[in-house]
Formats: structure tokens, C-alpha cells, sequence
């Protein structure tokens, strides 16, 4: 049996994100949420992950979906869209007017088993996983690369396998300068984190949270210090949580112009989040897609001439969705004021 879980991580809450008193977001009305289905007689341990974008518009219609992240077998990609695409919403409102309105969900499929679990690693991941750190850490790069090679061909299949292999992929990607590699892969351990052991949950957290202040990525950096305070097994008090809101802020606030490198594979939508007012999207190569996602409004821009994207004060939770059919790295320039 395959079970499809679906967590809707609708747009999480920012500890500092402005609260509109005329909007009203879009709700769920009709759930297609836990289904089984029969896939095939022989088991399979093959699991994934994706996290989708998608739009729903004035009559609380799904549309535009758009995968923009995703760990494991690329074949749940298809499902993941049939589910979303059945969900129905009262839609979002702004002055009790109805606007379209951008969404987050992360859909897990996993299989099911008669007789023996599939929710934890094998010891021949653990085995091999534990190699690679010990490689890491000894600073033997090229092995430890083999090593993960080997880890991610034999072993890595459920969730819990895939996203310990993200983070063990992080560690080896931040010890070679490898920061595209480790962009990508800090950013899946982070975004699928639920399926780690509190442990590792934690080191990830930190990790991704100096990785994104790092890269002026604030939007997410407030997401993680979110994050860890939702861990049972860690100690973050109310104290720690506004000590590290305080250190946050005041870089924020200070950080001037943004400029950060994006990174696109062919045809596979991304969508960085967005922290200040005014943005310049720069390509060497046309693009397929600019869309402008927000809690409450969605924006098509002409890929062939668009002009300079304007983030209101009003706006909640925004994110650049951009695609090509050609990969490449593009330029997102922020400037203007902080709203977060």
C-alpha cells in the first residue's frame, strides 16, 4: 500500500510579517487528504518528497501548480500534482473583495508494509552513512564522495534515508566550496526536516540558519529561528528566541541592497522569497516564467520586457517564481525598504 501524507504547510507564520485586519487567506473546504491506493504487489522501500507552489484563484480553484522542491523518486512528482490539483478552497479576501493567493504544500509519498516498518534507516544506510561522516570529518573528501555516491545508490530510499542523505550532502558540499551543492542540498535537510531525529533536526536548523543570513535569504532565516523553537528535544526559551530575533533584525535592517545568485535547472520552477521592496531580476538566457506569488495576490510578468517588481507593505509572504527552459544562473537584486 502507498499512502500519500500530506502536510499543509500553507505559508507559515512569521514572527515578523505585518498582519493585514482586511485579509482574510484561503481556507480548505473539500479534503483529499490521506488517501490510499493500491500500487503493486512487490514492495518497495522507494519514498519522496516535493514541496508545491500553486495559485488559487477567485473562485477557490487550484491552478499553476509548480514543484519547487523535491528529494527522492522523481516518478511521485505526477501524483503530487493530481492531489493538489483536487483540492477545492474558500478563497482568499481582501476589503471582502476575493483575490487570488499563492500556497505552499509538501506532499510525503511513502509505502506501507504489512509486517515490517518503513519509517526509519537501514543499517546498511547507517552503516554506510556513518563511513561518510567519518570521512568528512577526517577531512578525506574524495572518499567520502564515493562513499555518498554508494549511500545514495543502494540505500537511500524512504524519507528518513533521503533527507540524512541531504544533510550528509550539505557537509560534504560546505568542506569542497561546493556552494551551489550545498545551497541546494542545506535547503532540502531544512525544508523536509520533520524527518529527521531530533539530533540532526537541530544541527540542520543551525546550519541553514547561518546559511541564510549568510546569503541575505531573511525570509527563511526567520523561519528557522521558527523552527527551533518547535523542536521538543531542544531548549530554546522565550529569552533565546528574542536574543536571536534581536541579532536578525538588527542585520536586516542594516543589510542594504540584496544580491543573490539563483541557480536553475532546466524547467524545474524556484521560487526565493523576497525581503524587500523594490526587485531586478537579471538572465543571460530568456526565461519561461516570472510570476510574483503572494499570500494575497499573484502576478504574471512578461518574461521579455519586465520591469522592476514593487513588493508593498501590504504584501504577505512573497516569493519570485521563475522558470527556464534552458539552465542557468540568474541575478535577483532587492533594494528599497524592509518589511518584514
Amino acid at each position: 500500500m502507498k499512502k500519500l501524507s500530506i502536510a499543509l504547510s500553507i505559508i507559515p507564520a512569521l514572527t515578523c510579517v505585518p498582519v493585514m485586519a482586511d485579509f482574510v487567506p484561503a481556507e480548505v473546504v473539500k479534503d483529499n487528504y490521506n488517501q490510499q491506493t493500491n500500487t503493486s504487489s512487490r514492495v518497495s522501500r522507494f519514498e519522496g518528497l516535493n514541496l508545491s507552489s500553486y495559485v488559487v484563484n477567485e473562485s477557490g480553484q487550484v491552478s499553476d501548480i509548480e514543484i519547487v522542491a523535491s528529494i527522492g523518486q522523481d516518478k511521485y512528482k505526477r501524483e503530487v500534482v493530481e492531489y493538489v490539483s483536487k483540492l477545492n478552497y474558500k478563497s482568499a479576501q481582501v476589503d471582502g473583495k476575493s483575490v487570488p493567493s499563492a500556497k505552499l504544500i509538501t506532499v510525503t509519498s511513502q509505502n506501507l508494509h504489512l509486517g515490517y516498518t518503513n519509517d526509519k534507516a537501514t543499517h546498511g544506510f547507517f552503516n554506510d552513512y556513518e563511513a561518510a561522516s567519518n570521512l568528512i570529518n577526517e577531512k578525506k573528501l574524495d572518499e567520502a564522495q564515493s562513499k555518498i555516491i554508494e549511500l545514495e545508490r543502494d540505500h537511500a530510499k524512504n524519507t528518513v534515508e533521503i533527507v540524512l542523505l541531504s544533510w550528509l550532502q550539505s557537509q560534504h558540499s560546505y568542506f569542497t566550496k561546493d556552494w551551489i551543492g550545498f545551497d541546494k542540498h542545506i535547503n532540502n535537510a531544512f525544508l523536509f526536516r520533520d524527518n529527521l531525529p531530533d539530533q540532526i533536526k537541530v544541527r540542520v536548523v543551525k546550519n541553514a540558519l547561518q546559511w541564510f543570513i549568510s546569503k541575505q535569504d531573511y525570509v527563511r532565516a526567520y523561519d528557522a529561528i521558527d523552527a527551533l523553537g518547535n523542536i521538543e528535544a531542544f531548549v530554546f526559551t522565550d529569552e533565546n528566541k528574542q536574543q536571536l530575533l534581536a541579532q536578525v533584525n538588527d542585520i536586516y535592517k542594516n543589510s542594504g541592497d540584496i544580491n543573490q545568485q539563483i541557480a536553475i535547472e532546466t524547467d524545474q520552477a524556484v521560487m526565493p522569497l523576497l525581503s524587500k521592496s523594490e526587485v531586478v531580476l537579471e538572465s543571460a538566457m530568456p526565461l519561461s516564467k516570472v510570476q510574483l506569488r503572494c499570500e494575497n495576490k499573484v502576478v504574471n510578468y512578461n518574461t521579455s520586457a519586465i520591469d522592476k517588481i514593487t513588493i508593498s507593505k501590504d504584501d504577505l509572504r512573497c516569493g519570485l517564481l521563475i522558470k527556464s527552459a534552458q539552465a542557468q544562473t540568474v541575478t535577483l537584486k532587492q533594494s528599497g525598504y524592509a518589511f518584514l
